[in-house]
């Protein structure tokens, strides 16, 4: 969507109408009478602490919208000026104003189909009660269907009785059972579903993935990273029908949440299907990045994702921006699969130092990334560790020499341990760091961390601040329904100010030296979320011509202690000025 080019209030409607070209006299009739239809508001919503987030993160009184776009912003006399016969009003009683959120990494597909079609249970389960849900499950399940679930606890593999094959057996002996973790790396299946998927003693991993086995070389029925996408593939896709219901659900859960931009983090040929679908149909609501799979399981096979990325202009639309692709680089630290510099704590899994692994070779990631950033594709590389980030900046550097396409902000999903030495290499390469609020703050996955990591290192993880510090630009991703409880983004908003837990389970603060002020984490969730889409000349601040896209929230987070932010209620959510969540 283009900005729509709208005179902005700030004395009177004689001055608005001579900024639209009418003569002086035509203007000063209009100030007698302002019933011009052209240039009356199709709604306003005035008595507000309207938080803009443009450059100077200015505050206003009321909103004209018109179309899908707001028409002024200023004073409450002036946005009343605007009002006609048929404009809607609004009185906001007060209430904090801002602009609709920017969730720039999120899992459509897995959020929805895990609600509606699947034995979904929340990852704060312990493993007993794990295996009721999947008692329940199976109750009356046919033998030749998937139970497909989640989300366990991917910490649960350090507890002294974790997760294996034989529990799910216990209460699901005939039918196939794949369980995916809270941090989608890891699959859980019983011994009927190795034996469909044909894992035995002698399948070998396949290529970045690892099928986790004890003593004798059998599977536990732990599979990870390709392991368990691959066997995702092999269990069906989801019908077209099932696809769009569930990417309508997931963005209505976003909207009421403040949300009205969202980048799909990894999409396949289906998803992007049901998102052109849901658009031609006027349901798209919100701005929609789709990042599509490249060189991973999930998308199907090599030759569909290079079908599905060569007809994602076909899917395009004002509201669906296609030219995004993602690449798994590495795996995650609390499994000892993300790829870093120095060797994990050396343990009794692990006869040599170990450093993790990549899923792509080096020279294959920099020819990949090449020929992406050729198309003009913006790349999102999942990185985690130290090692994966710096390979994943050597690859846009060299993609920067060969195509000289220094606009594209390529990104380094999570960015969450960088080498002190890359830091500055963001900025100078304009590389996005994205990142997710999980870990922010003191919890049972970072402790899962520092078991494998130490306690140092893991104390340096998300250097926010310093990146912010550094001219990097740093955008928000939820992962939702990865890791987090639900799409929520206050808690992530708060925790990026306190660096401690936003639900007050857990006790300290990780690393404080890199927590934020509040102003430069809205601009974060907001603006700088729309430069990473490119759409940041439409979207992303409250400001004449640009998208309608606002929230109204139940409190003012400038006059509020920081640990309360987290508790923050959307009551409107406003997108090209239609209001698509409203709480009653």
């Amino acid at each position: 969507m283009k900005r729509r080019d709208f005179p902005l209030v700030s004395i009177s409607v004689a001055l608005l109408l001579a900024a639209c070209g009418e003569s002086g006299d035509q203007a000063a009739a209009a100030t007698v009478a302002t019933s011009a239809p052209a240039l009356m508001a199709d709604a306003i919503y005035t008595n507000a602490r309207v938080y803009t987030v443009d450059a100077s993160n200015s505050w206003a009184e009321a909103i004209a919208v018109r179309g899908d776009a707001f028409m002024a912003v200023g004073s409450k006399a002036d946005i009343e000026a605007l009002a006609g016969p048929d404009t809607v009003r609004v009185d906001l009683g007060g209430r904090m104003v801002m602009p609709g959120i920017h969730d720039m990494h999120a899992h459509l597909p897995q959020a929805g189909t895990k609600a509606l079609f699947e034995c979904g249970f929340p990852f704060s389960l312990g493993i007993p009660q794990v295996i009721e849900k999947v008692k329940g499950c199976a109750t009356g399940a046919s033998k030749e269907k998937w139970i497909r679930g989640g989300q366990w606890a991917l910490e649960a593999l350090e507890a002294p009785n974790p997760p294996h094959r034989k529990l799910l057996d216990a209460v699901a002996p005939d039918v196939p059972v794949f369980l995916m973790d809270s941090t989608v790396h890891a699959g859980w299946v019983n011994s009927k579903a190795l034996e469909v998927l044909g894992i035995n003693r002698d399948t070998p991993n396949p290529a970045g993935g690892v099928i986790v086995r004890d003593a004798n070389g059998d599977a536990t029925g732990i599979l990870l990273d390709y392991a368990a996408y691959a066997a995702v593939q092999k269990i069906g896709r989801w019908s077209p029908r099932q696809m769009e219901q569930a990417l309508a659900w997931s963005i209505g859960q976003l909207n009421a949440e403040g949300v009205t931009a969202i980048k799909e983090a990894m999409a396949d040929g289906l998803a992007l299907d049901g998102l052109a679908s849901l658009q031609r149909a006027g349901k798209l609501n919100a701005h929609l990045g789709v990042h599509l799979i490249w060189r991973s399981p999930e998308g199907g096979s090599q030759e569909e994702m290079e079908q599905t990325i060569a007809r994602r202009a076909a899917a395009a639309g004002p509201d669906l921006h296609t030219d995004f692709v993602k690449i798994m680089l590495d795996g995650i630290p609390p499994s000892q699969t993300a790829a870093i510099l120095e060797p994990y704590v050396q343990d009794a899994r692990h006869a040599e130092p170990h450093r993790g692994y990549l899923t792509i070779e080096p020279a294959q990631l920099i020819e990949d990334v090449v020929r992406m950033d050729a198309q003009g594709l913006t790349v999102k590389i999942h990185a985690t560790g130290d090692r994966s980030a710096r390979l994943a900046l050597d690859a846009f550097e060299a993609a920067r020499k060969a195509n000289h396409h220094l606009n594209l902000r390529h990104e380094i999903s999570h960015a969450e341990m960088i080498s002190p030495e890359d830091l500055p290499r963001f900025k100078a390469l304009n590389v996005t760091a994205e990142m997710s609020p999980i870990l922010w703050y003191p919890s049972p996955l970072h402790a899962a961390m520092e078991t494998v990591l130490g306690k140092e290192r893991a104390g340096r993880f998300w250097p926010v601040k310093s990146l912010v510090d550094s001219g990097a630009l740093v955008i928000y991703g939820s992962d939702w329904p990865s890791v987090v409880p639900s799409p929520s983004p206050w808690p992530g908003i708060e925790a990026m100010i306190t660096r401690r837990d936003p639900y007050g389970v857990n006790e300290g603060v990780l690393n404080p030296a890199e927590a934020e002020d509040l102003a430069t984490t809205l601009r974060i969730f907001t603006r700088n979320g729309a430069e990473a889409l490119y759409t940041q000349d439409s979207t992303g601040s409250i400001e004449v011509g640009k998208s309608a896209d606002f929230i109204v929230l139940d409190r003012n987070v400038f006059d509020i202690p920081p640990e309360q932010i987290s508790d923050t209620k959307v009551l409107r959510t406003v997108f090209r000025g239609r209001t698509v969540h409203e709480l009653q």
